[in-house]
């Protein structure tokens, strides 16, 4: 009986290795000026609860994305202002349920690996920016994230797919490119996230659709 378990054993703790820190796949097209060599003035598109019931509190994303936008030398500025609209579209879904789009290439979903029913269903969380620039409302840039796991809370997810949009924004070279985080403050995989902090980037690489 030993061998059997100590087979069992490693092969669970090789699948909770694989958990470790988290990955994100982003899709990019377009181009956008370089704001860390100038001030990029921005607003935020209403979305359309938003727009239809004139709703004033914003979408749970707003905050950390005009947050990390901030830091990358984009600000939010009043309509007149504005050289480009920013929208979003976030959503949770099933690994199961599949969502084809004409421009994604294989790159753009990296095989969900093994199926463990055990560790809990999988799911799809993504973020879609679009910058349109004004005043003609031509869309200039986007940039897709996917990240998944097997955890339908999509506030949690929320925090990783803000910042692998938003890491090496604008992403320029290639279309394709993996992104990997940890929790803020995680030393080696062992500590815990600080409270409300955004994940921290490990490494930015560009992929292509073979990896």
């Amino acid at each position: 009986m030993k061998i059997p378990l100590t087979i069992c054993t490693f092969l669970m703790l090789g699948a909770l290795t694989g958990c470790a820190g988290v990955t994100a796949d982003v899709d990019a097209r377009g181009a956008l000026p370089d704001a860390n060599q100038h001030t990029v003035a921005y607003r935020f598109a209403p979305t359309p609860v938003q727009a239809e019931a004139g709703a004033s509190a914003n979408p749970p994303y707003e905050t950390l994305l005009r947050d990390g936008l901030a830091k990358r030398g984009f600000v939010e500025g009043q309509p007149q202002a504005a050289a480009y609209l920013v929208s979003a579209a976030w959503s949770t879904r099933p690994a199961n349920v599949t969502v084809a789009t004409s421009d994604c290439k294989d790159a753009c979903a990296a095989s969900a690996g093994a199926s463990f029913p055990w560790f809990g269903r999988p799911y799809v969380h993504t973020l879609t920016l679009r910058f349109f620039a004004l005043p003609d409302g031509t869309e200039a840039y986007r940039v897709n994230v996917v990240k998944r796991d097997r955890d339908a809370d999509a506030q949690a997810a929320l925090p990783y797919l803000v910042a692998g949009a938003l890491a090496r924004l604008p992403y320029a070279g290639a279309p394709q490119w993996r992104v990997k985080l940890r929790e803020a403050g995680e030393t080696g995989g062992s500590g815990a996230a600080a409270m409300g902090a955004m994940p921290e980037v490990v490494s930015v690489k560009a992929v292509t659709p073979a990896q």
